[in-house]
């Protein structure tokens, strides 16, 4: 009886430490790592992780990749930055970050992060080309609600699906309340192993701003978990630091615009980085849809500030979410439907979530493919004259594609 009572006890005690290392991770250890896109992606990455107690001594250890654990001696140490934060439950979390700085473009790297004897696994990404050259990276709309329990299939696939994709892309609303930090938790779980070796970029939605009670106002406020868990470039207009920004990857100029707040400033700013632009292609991120599918909405305001810049410098292709379903537009120039040959834009919004809209009718006609109530993931391949897209349902079957030749 004492021998059975006994392991009852062993179980559940066991049962218990992996509840808490999923839910808030073991204490000294760090958690939730995550490569983020740099602005100069062929010689810099960042990298952040936290832990629930503060180590002022962490640090990131990386080297170039080598086919034996003979590296010790060529290993680069550097001091990550601290900064703190306060939970929904009163608590305190502190997460770290640097930017690994002169690397070589095409190489393999192999990092780790931690503090005294307590460090991660060894990790490896690979940087960037410095010329122009073949590439694919994936997708995603909008995960934002029961995320551990429905998204993780979608991650899961859209890495067997491309696991060599150069980075992966998500356009907001990555969760429903940004300041529940289990929400976040459950987002980390999802993304399990990917993000320490693929760099991420993001951008916010409107949900990474929630309504905030201050004092007897109510008012829509920027979540502090955003920049605490990401380090991505501040090459933006001043107050949207690591929410707006740009970088260009192998002949394509990627610009992430925050589609929540000062617009017309982004606007200034997006001129300019389109009409220095060098690169063969061009592609636009921002929350909002352009022309909107989803519920009674239009996009408008966003149509007002942005089009015209589009059709003027020639953006290729425009990779949006916030409708919870489907749509990809026909090759469009000013509001109008034109040739495949013809200079225009192609609009996507995509969903990788489990929240649906119907669709409305507003802007239908201007989408060749449209659907919802299907769990989404895109993979993105540009090579020389082509940009090919091809957008997968969780269960592997291909939804939509198409290429841009120019």
């Amino acid at each position: 009886m004492k021998s059975k009572l006994l392991s009852i006890i062993v179980i559940a005690f066991s049962l218990g430490v992996t509840f808490k290392a999923q839910n808030y991770g073991i204490e000294k250890n760090p958690q939730r790592i995550i490569l983020n896109i740099t602005d100069q992606p062929a010689t810099s990455i960042a990298v952040t992780w936290r832990t629930n107690k503060e180590y002022q001594n962490s640090k990131i250890q990386f080297t170039t990749a080598s086919e034996w654990i003979d590296f010790k001696d060529t290993v680069i140490t550097l001091e990550a930055k601290v900064e703190k934060i306060l939970l929904d439950n009163s608590k305190l979390a502190f997460h770290y970050s640097g930017i690994m700085n002169n690397l070589k473009p095409n190489t393999l790297y192999q990092y780790r992060v931690g503090h005294d004897t307590i460090w991660s696994e060894w990790s490896q990404f690979r940087t960037a080309k410095k010329e122009n050259a073949p590439f694919s990276f994936v997708y995603m709309g909008d995960p934002q609600n029961d995320i551990k329990s429905y998204c993780t299939r979608v991650f899961r696939e859209a890495y067997k699906k491309s696991p060599d994709s150069n980075f992966w892309l998500f356009v907001g609303d990555l969760i429903s309340t940004p300041q529940y930090d289990s929400l976040w938790n459950d987002l980390f779980y999802s993304f399990s192993f990917m993000p320490t070796t693929i760099p991420f970029a993001l951008l916010p939605g409107n949900h990474e701003y929630p309504t905030i009670k201050r004092g007897e106002e109510k008012k829509k406020e920027f979540t502090p978990y955003w920049r605490v868990h990401f380090t991505l470039p501040e090459n933006g207009i001043k107050g949207l630091e690591e929410t707006s920004y740009y970088f260009d990857y192998q002949g394509t100029r990627f610009i992430m615009l925050n589609g929540n707040e000062k617009i017309n400033e982004q606007a200034i700013w997006l001129e300019q980085l389109l009409a220095n632009n060098t690169n063969k292609w061009t592609v636009v991120s921002m929350h909002q849809p352009l022309y909107s599918t989803g519920l009674e909405r239009d996009g408008k305001q966003y149509r007002d500030v942005f089009l015209n810049l589009y059709d003027k410098y020639g953006v290729d292709l425009v990779l949006q979410g916030h409708d919870h379903n489907y749509a990809r537009s026909y090759k469009l120039y000013n509001g109008n439907i034109v040739g495949k040959k013809d200079k225009g834009t192609i609009y996507v919004n995509s969903v990788s979530g489990t929240k649906y809209y119907e669709l409305n009718s507003k802007h239908l006609g201007l989408m060749e493919k449209k659907g919802g109530k299907v769990q989404l993931y895109q993979v993105i391949s540009v090579d020389g004259n082509n940009l090919s897209f091809k957008s997968y349902t969780v269960t592997g079957t291909l939804y939509d594609s198409f290429v841009i030749t120019k």
